[in-house]
């Protein structure tokens, strides 16, 4: 298993990423859908510092850590999906 700062590091990755994909969505389209986009990088914000607690959250039982941090790896991968499918279906409508 990598360690927590390996798995914070990705947690702030992937929110970059979703910062990185808003900002060109800024840029090309201008003001239009400019609510939602902040709206979406508020949300990745919000997710990051929930997903950052969680990883440092202490865990008393052995058995427990590697479940735990499955369920933390799952969540953040289906939420960065979330966020992006979100800011791609926005210049679609």
């Amino acid at each position: 298993m990598a360690s927590r700062r390996d798995f914070k590091k990705d947690v702030n990755f992937l929110t970059n990423e979703i910062f990185m994909r808003s900002i060109i969505h800024l840029e090309f389209f201008g003001k239009r859908n400019s609510d939602e986009v902040y709206n979406i990088m508020n949300e990745a914000a919000d997710a990051r510092n929930n997903y950052v607690a969680r990883i440092n959250q202490k865990i008393d039982k052995k058995a427990d850590i590697k479940p735990h941090f499955k369920l933390i790896y799952d969540d953040l991968l289906k939420s960065t999906h979330d966020l992006l499918e979100k800011i791609d279906n926005l210049d679609i409508e």
